[in-house]
């Protein structure tokens, strides 16, 4: 961490506790009287809006982030007074950590809250959608298709997208299960992987122990390592063959699944593709069999019953 007489360093030292001081906040003060160039705008509109990635991340990271060259995270830093990234990064992990439960303040404008939580997720995946490697995301689809068996893992809120994976891709007739409780159900999973099957984790910032150690069993195993991060710097990136990134920041300090989510849908997608007919002819197995244990409600009087599957 900097001097706090540096120029233009910290700002946690005006504000000790620092509760209260979002990273905006924060922002806002360092560079009030800085005078920043359409590249520089690029780097602090990505440490505003995307706090928790930048807390851990690279300068390269965050240049990829904002369609930058890494030398100009570098030159940000050091235009707010710092000696460089990782030294203004310290400071706005302190900043983020201290005021990341912090809820957001109602806004009001038309909306509030969920227009800016609507606008903030599309933003993400716009910028998926320009920097996602869908070569690896091909490989990790190709992986799951040559498997024997693959097991998805994943802990707490990041089990969302895991679980969309799972369940609509096992309808398509794919031999794919989740494993999110953990514990002794995890380990019995993970010991019966081969050098056949395939593993894919999907774990964010801060990472589950127990999907890390999945990830070290499986590659002890042979199996193929997959994962979904949000920095292909991050230990379970380093522990597996093939890494998609994606964003994960939402609005008032809370992690977003919605990007993570559309991946998963887009990788099954991606799979039934590779062999229409036979997902075709999976979905209308299981189809019947939801139907003939009566899992759905019916729509109402005299509409019959809706639903034929997971979805």
């Amino acid at each position: 961490m900097e001097d706090p007489d540096t120029p233009g360093a910290l700002g946690a030292s005006e504000n000790p506790d620092g509760v209260g001081t979002t990273v905006a906040q924060w922002l806002d003060g360092l560079t009030d009287e800085v005078p920043l160039g359409p590249k520089a705008v690029l780097v602090r509109q990505v440490l505003t809006t995307q706090p928790t990635y930048c807390s851990y991340a690279t300068a390269a990271d965050v240049a990829e982030r904002a369609e930058v060259n890494p030398a100009t995270v570098v030159r940000f830093a050091q235009s707010l007074g710092y000696a460089g990234w990782p030294h203004l990064q310290a400071d706005l992990r302190a900043v983020y950590l201290t005021g990341r439960f912090v809820p957001g303040q109602p806004s009001k404008a038309d909306g509030g809250l969920l227009a800016t939580a609507f606008a903030r997720d599309a933003q993400s995946l716009g910028a998926l959608e320009r920097s996602f490697d869908f070569e690896t995301a091909r490989t990790v689809v190709r992986s799951i298709r040559d498997a024997r068996r693959t097991l998805v893992v994943a802990a707490g809120t990041h089990a969302i997208p895991a679980q969309a994976l799972a369940m609509v891709a096992a309808s398509r007739g794919f031999p794919v299960s989740c494993e999110d409780r953990g514990g002794a159900h995890l380990a019995h999973a993970l010991a019966a992987l081969s050098a056949d099957d395939c593993l894919v984790a999907w774990t964010f910032w801060p990472h589950y122990r127990d999907t890390r150690a999945a990830l070290r069993a499986a590659r002890r195993a042979g199996a193929v390592t997959c994962v979904v991060t949000d920095t292909r710097y991050s230990p379970p990136a380093q522990e597996s063959d093939h890494v998609l990134v994606v964003p994960t920041e939402g609005i008032a300090n809370i992690q977003s699944m919605t990007v993570a989510t559309s991946v998963a849908y887009g990788l099954v997608a991606e799979l039934t593709a590779s062999d229409p007919a036979a997902s075709r002819s999976a979905a209308e197995r299981v189809s019947t069999v939801w139907q003939e244990l009566d899992l759905f409600a019916p729509d109402g009087p005299g509409r019959g019953e809706r639903g034929s599957g997971p979805h």
